[in-house]
């Protein structure tokens, strides 16, 4: 492929991407509003105790993880067969749907129908593995880090224009379906881009390849098999275990304890998006060639444990916000440093298979944590989530440091 065209399908990959990252971002404002916000005219769960309120956030939360799980490795492998443009686009068009369905379950109050829209979000949205696969196939291995480095930018653009939409919009019309309405469109809009200016990636597609239902739960297995690697993957597992304990709830931390409205958490987590985007695009390109990546993982693997330890426990909203640049900037070098750590542990010819194996490992700590989480913060508090999400991270990074010395 061309360089003008793998540049075109470079640029189609990333706002696919980021429009998917915007429709993922759009639910972080809204959930804690509509689960455990008595106070907020959108509430829906009014026959739930405080502590059912939670538990039904962490779980609404877990089951897009858990159908991204078992999704994401057989799509990827569906991709091989049947072509990256056809899989993508089907993708990306049910996940427009799934928006639609979210914003109907809300106008309609119909927690099951969030539930079914959350879950079929959560098995489109692992057309990630497709887009992954796509740029692989048009960019040189050498490449291949600065190409896969677009995935952090959109997620941190997501996280910008994401919650920021849904938080706005739904201070100024008073209806948080509406940001769900604005996210089926992109979606649509989406569908047609792809359909139009996609060129097909990957020309093997005719080569027949086995693929299995539990292609997730294979990569659980073939992770702890493999000696080598095996630290490393364990490392990366508990590291998003962590964080994900600090995303899953975060955002009803700052409602119920804060006061924040959806504007408020919006804005939150557009500065954090903007920490991520300043770190993927500028300060990974100043550390990396003065150090290498276990130098830099560990001094960021204990800011990220620290910080998540203490946000339940700041006095004002403004400490909550200092804390953001001493997370986001350490989050994002540990997302790009760990990764790269597990491509180098393996040999080139497993270098496909240790990103899908990882990629399940993300998934898998994005579905059983929030319900995880839920759990603990409705039986001892919202703030002993945080505590269990700090000691994960710091789990992860004496497993790499201490315990693989050994």
């Amino acid at each position: 492929m061309t360089t003008k065209k793998s540049s075109r399908v470079l640029a189609i990959i990333f706002a696919t991407l980021l429009l998917d990252t915007i429709g993922f971002g759009i639910v972080i404002p809204i959930i804690p509003n509509l689960f455990t916000n008595e106070a907020s005219a959108n509430f829906i769960l009014t026959t739930f105790t405080a502590s059912q309120q939670l538990l039904m956030a962490g779980l609404i939360t877990a089951v897009f993880g858990i159908m991204q799980f078992f999704a994401a490795p057989i799509l990827g492998e569906l991709s091989d067969v049947y072509g990256r443009k056809r899989l993508l686009t089907i993708g990306v068009g049910v996940l427009a749907f799934s928006q639609m369905l979210f914003g109907l379950g809300i106008e309609i109050g119909s927690l099951y129908l969030l539930f079914f829209a959350r879950s079929l979000a959560g098995l489109a949205a692992a057309n990630i593995s497709i887009a992954q696969a796509a740029i692989a196939d048009i960019t040189e291995p050498k490449d291949r880090a600065k190409n896969f480095g677009l995935i952090g930018v959109a997620f941190g653009l997501g996280f910008i224009l994401g919650p920021l939409i849904a938080g706005w919009t739904t201070s100024y019309y008073g209806d948080p379906a509406i940001a769900f309405w604005v996210a089926s469109l992109l979606g649509l809009l989406n569908v047609v881009f792809i359909s139009l200016f996609l060129t097909e990636t990957n020309q093997l597609q005719n080569v027949k390849q086995k693929f299995t239902l539990l292609k997730g739960v294979r990569n659980i297995k073939i992770a702890l098999k493999d000696v080598d690697a095996r630290p490393l993957y364990l490392t990366s597992f508990l590291y998003l275990s962590g964080f994900t304990f600090f995303t899953s709830f975060v955002g009803i931390l700052l409602i119920t304890h804060y006061g924040f409205d959806e504007a408020g958490v919006g804005t939150f987590f557009a500065f954090v998006g903007i920490c991520i985007v300043i770190t993927q695009g500028g300060i990974i390109r100043i550390l990396a060639p003065r150090y290498t990546e276990k130098e830099i993982l560990k001094v960021t693997m204990l800011c990220v444990s620290v910080v998540i330890a203490l946000y339940p426990f700041m006095p004002s909203t403004a400490w909550l916000y200092l804390l953001i640049p001493f997370l986001s900037v350490p989050q994002g070098l540990t997302m790009a440093n760990l990764p790269a750590l597990i491509s180098k542990s393996v040999s080139p010819a497993k270098q496909g298979a240790a990103l899908g194996i990882n990629g399940s490992m993300m998934a898998l700590a994005q579905g059983a944590v929030p319900l995880c989480a839920g759990i603990i913060a409705a039986s001892v508090g919202i703030q002993y989530s945080f505590l269990a999400g700090a000691t994960c991270v710091l789990a992860a990074w004496l497993v790499l440091f201490v315990f693989m010395k050994r």
